[in-house]
């Protein structure tokens, strides 16, 4: 006898062999087929079930990937409707959004469930913050395999007339066409100190994404930049820094130290300026802009622009309290203008009706979003885009000191002089001559235009004191009329520059801030102010068309 008897089961317990054999008992009584041909059907029924478990898995994943379905939620609203007005709207959320690969696959899966749980126990953020770049697939993933980086670079990239009508914040609601081109030339200039100066081709706004360009910055959508460094064709390095960011000039390497080590070094890409490419919504001033041209708002109103851009900037709870706001503008126009809410009644409300509608486009109180929440870092119109970091204020390091030299920030860096006015009449494509490399040309070029103006008028080709007009002057080679005229209309030309640098608060009274914000951006005055002095309201977008750089 062993000396490790087992002691029997307790009555009623079921043990594995009595549970091996209830489950053979099962599935002995299913019927089997006993025939060839019952196999055969067997076998189809089996194949055909799970090819539909299978079809329809494969479905289901695919439509968990797409912007139906990610607009389920309430809160992806917002996105969703900027979604629909971009360029990228045939294309589905996961192919910007999601890694290539099983892995991508399920990292985009457990953030969803995160987003889920959110969702059911109200713990989501409002506005739904947008991603992290770093948490989006590399840009050879997503951008990269649609618009190859030799048809945006070659020849320093295409050329593209940007021509649009724009509408003034005045009584009349002044029209205007605004005309720039976008050309090669970026960063083509002596000077710059980095490589893809003069004599290394032409250079377009694409420049950024061919070189090794890196930066820093502390927020996390980029929306400042505090350095830039870019590593030359010989594998040196070119340094800007803020100079908010600057201690002592003569020993920057401690700040610069600082800035590495404390905040987030990245290399350039292109959603550093596309960030909003697959959710690109209209500005307010662009939205209104449009629907002004398209006849959907009449211009005949009296400040229709300025009434609508105070309207579209508000701050409401929810929709339908912004479309009674809206609705006030009714009462609105027959309390201070009478005569124009008789004669365009009919105009008046059509205008409340699209005032909404894009509203409704561009915001969504319910999710605590207006319409800058997001900025869009493309251009320089409704947010600093650019200017983070062509603003004029990030100066050169060489040798651990800052220099005077900062990156090129001036209008032609890019495009051409903005043209504003009724007629556009002549763009500039080429090159400028020697004689504008003057850094105070724009001051001082008045003396040549004289110096021209004197012989023509030698010529007997007179004009009436005080023209702009540059007929018949070695400038009328390139300058017409309207170029002149975009800056001599303005506020600019009355600004006086003597001694500037001690009496330009005193100019500024006299001009106003306008005047000055033509050529200056608001960082320009934080060299040395504290206070955004030129700065517009915080959190709101305004009409910038004159503020060319």
């Amino acid at each position: 006898m062993s000396g490790h008897a087992h002691a029997a089961p307790p009555a009623g317990e079921e043990t594995p062999r009595r549970r091996f054999r209830r489950i053979r008992a099962l599935i002995e009584k299913i019927p089997m087929p006993k025939s060839r041909r019952g196999l055969i059907v067997g076998f189809f029924l089996i194949a055909g079930f799970g090819a539909v478990v299978t079809v329809g898995a494969v479905l289901a994943i695919g439509f968990t990937e797409t912007a139906t379905f990610c607009g389920l939620c309430h809160t992806m609203a917002p996105e969703q409707k900027a979604y629909k007005m971009s360029a990228h709207s045939e294309l589905a959320c996961a192919e910007c959004h999601v890694r290539p690969g099983a892995m991508g696959w399920v990292s985009a899966k457990i953030a969803g469930s995160k987003q889920l749980f959110q969702l059911v126990t109200k713990t989501y953020p409002q506005p739904i913050p947008a991603p992290d770049h770093s948490d989006l697939p590399p840009v050879s993933e997503t951008c990269l395999r649609c618009h190859s980086l030799d048809s945006i670079t070659a020849n320093g990239g295409p050329v593209r007339l940007v021509l649009r009508p724009t509408y003034a914040q005045d009584k009349v609601n002044t029209r205007n066409l605004v005309a720039v081109v976008l050309r090669p030339v970026g960063l083509n200039m002596p000077g710059t100190g980095v490589s893809g100066g003069q004599g290394e081709g032409p250079r377009g706004v694409h420049w950024h994404v061919q070189q090794n360009v890196t930066y820093t910055s502390a927020d996390e959508r980029s929306r400042t930049i505090d350095s830039v460094t870019v590593t030359n064709k010989d594998g040196s390095k070119t340094t800007f820094v803020a100079a908010n960011k600057i201690g002592i000039s003569t020993d920057v390497a401690p700040d610069l130290a600082k800035l590495e080590a404390t905040q987030r070094v990245r290399t350039m890409d292109c959603l550093d300026c596309h960030n909003r490419a697959g959710h690109a919504a209209p500005s307010i001033s662009q939205a209104l802009d449009g629907a002004m041209s398209d006849g959907k708002i009449s211009p005949s109103l009296p400040y229709i622009k300025k009434n609508a851009t105070d309207l579209l900037n508000g701050t409401y709870a929810t929709l339908q309290d912004a479309n009674e706001a809206i609705g006030g503008l009714k009462q609105t126009y027959e309390t201070d203008y009478p005569a124009a809410a008789a004669k365009y009644s009919a105009e008046l409300d059509k205008a409340i009706v699209e005032i909404r509608l894009i509203y409704a486009d561009i915001a969504t109180p319910e999710m605590k979003v207006e319409a800058a929440t997001y900025p869009n870092n493309l251009g320089h119109q409704s947010s600093p885009g650019c200017f983070r970091c062509h603003d004029g204020a990030h100066f050169k390091i060489v040798n651990g000191k800052a220099t005077n030299e900062t990156i090129p920030s001036t209008c032609s860096t890019c495009h051409t002089f903005p043209q504003v006015g009724n007629d556009i009449t002549g763009l500039l494509l080429g090159s400028a001559p020697t004689s504008h490399d003057n850094k105070l040309w724009v001051f001082n070029h008045k003396s040549a235009a004289a110096a021209v103006a004197a012989q023509r008028n030698a010529q007997a080709k007179k004009l009436p004191a005080g023209s702009v007009d540059p007929a018949g002057t070695e400038c009328g080679t390139c300058h017409q009329r309207s170029y002149c005229e975009d800056c001599h209309k303005t506020g600019a030309i009355k600004v006086t520059h003597d001694e500037m640098l001690f009496n330009h608060a005193a100019s500024i009274r006299v001009s106003g801030g306008k005047a000055c914000a033509y050529c200056h951006q608001p960082v320009f005055c934080a060299r040395c102010h504290a206070d955004n002095v030129l700065a517009t309201q915080a959190g709101k977008q305004t009409d910038s068309t004159v503020t060319t750089g």
